[in-house]
């Protein structure tokens, strides 16, 4: 996941995953771990996020990256094995843009545009 995060001593550009654990028995979560690969802080007020994807067969693979003018992209974070499981839900990789508080209520995001393209 890439995110801005604002808290007390800033902005910040962030990446991280989020794995789950599934109980053995009634497929319910049995746990959620989270890891931040990249902090970096963010001065200003517009950063763009590029996600390229490999969707060969056996590949499945993501790479992230943040620019803060739209041209100069920096990589950020690990590459990411995507995945597609069925076999306890029918759930793969989605790709969103989301704003959520996690400490008060408020906060916004302004989305410009949002473009996907398939590159051969």
């Amino acid at each position: 996941m890439l995110s801005v995060v604002a808290d007390k001593n800033g902005k910040w550009i962030v990446a991280s995953t989020s794995s789950v654990a599934f109980g053995d028995k009634n497929h319910a979560i049995a746990g959620v771990t989270d890891k931040e690969m990249a902090r970096i802080p963010l001065k200003g007020d517009i950063v763009h996020f590029k996600v390229a994807t490999d969707f060969n067969p056996g590949e499945d693979m993501a790479d992230f990256y943040y620019s803060l003018d739209g041209e100069n992209w920096t990589p950020i974070g690990e590459r990411f094995k995507m995945r597609f499981d069925f076999s306890r839900f029918f759930m793969g990789t989605r790709f969103a843009i989301y704003n959520y508080a996690t400490e008060s209520s408020g906060g916004m995001v302004d989305i410009d545009w949002f473009h996907a393209s398939v590159i051969d």
